[in-house]
């Protein structure tokens, strides 16, 4: 609860990796964080970007630099100005194809790589890892 950045959980099918997920939600003080669940779809980078953006609270924009702004500011606004750590859950992630994870790879990016006012967990099966 004290580490904030990226971290990844993987596992074989049934091995508890939701059930994890789940206790990890349910013990976190909603006036200190921010959940955002999204189990990966075969949805683009799109529907990613406007679900993201739902969760945080926002009404998503249209085009993706947009959405792209708009998420980054959403999750200064609660890091900095309301002090809760959004949490970012993103599951079913050995379904992403690379170019997917690299659109991740660039939203999270804050300052140029030197802080981070979230925490972003990334749930799949064993050969996510690779």
């Amino acid at each position: 609860k004290r580490t904030r950045g990226i971290g990844l959980l993987i596992g074989e099918p049934g091995a508890g990796k939701t059930f994890a997920l789940r206790a990890l939600k349910e013990s976190l003080n909603p006036s200190l964080y921010h959940v955002v669940y999204f189990p990966l779809s075969t949805g683009g980078v799109m529907d990613f970007y406007r679900g993201l953006a739902l969760g945080l609270g926002e009404e998503p924009k249209y085009r993706k630099v947009d959405l792209f702004r708009q998420i980054q500011q959403a999750i200064e606004r609660l890091y900095h100005e309301r002090r809760i750590t959004p949490v970012f859950i993103l599951d079913e992630m050995h379904l992403a194809k690379d170019a997917f994870l690299q659109d991740i790879a660039i939203l999270f990016n804050f300052e140029m790589d030197s802080t981070n006012p979230f925490v972003l967990i990334l749930a799949g099966l064993p050969h996510l890892q690779g």
